[in-house]
């Protein structure tokens, strides 16, 4: 039983419209009926501001540390991973499945008043939550300049 199938054109051997290929490759996207129903993975982010430092959270659910990499590219904080999906189904046959797999990359552009280096970034995984702290520039203080007259 399929509770799902590909759009089939019930005027076959027509040529294929816009609308048909973005139904194939939708359904198909690796042009392989296997993967029809195979969607991209995209975690979500939040970013907050504190007074110390910028904080980015991405929801990874099923991943581990592992499956993750946090790198600093110039002023770009870029997070990759993989989400894999278990292959283990022995005793049943998958009707539907709306869980998204596969590689990610996201890229945040950091703002000026962050310190740009390896050692002022920190990111810890827990229960399925990436946090990555962003240091601040420390505030300098002000200085008062006199004003001279002429």
């Amino acid at each position: 039983m399929r509770l799902l199938t590909p759009f089939r054109r019930r005027n076959a051997g027509l040529e294929p419209t816009p609308f048909d290929r973005w139904m194939r490759e939708f359904f198909e996207p690796d042009g392989d009926p296997e993967n029809r129903f195979e969607m991209r993975y995209l975690p979500v982010a939040n970013v907050a501001e504190t007074d110390e430092d910028w904080v980015v959270t991405m929801e990874l659910p099923g991943m581990h540390e592992k499956d993750v990499e946090v790198r600093l590219n110039g002023r770009q904080l870029v997070v990759t991973g993989e989400r894999k999906q278990e292959k283990e189904s022995k005793d049943k046959q998958w009707l539907r499945v709306e869980s998204s797999y596969g590689m990610f990359e996201r890229r945040f552009e950091l703002p000026g008043d962050v310190r740009a280096d390896a050692d002022s970034v920190s990111a810890k995984f827990h229960k399925g939550v990436l946090e990555v702290h962003v240091a601040k520039l420390e505030p300098k203080p002000v200085t008062r300049i006199p004003v001279q007259g002429t």
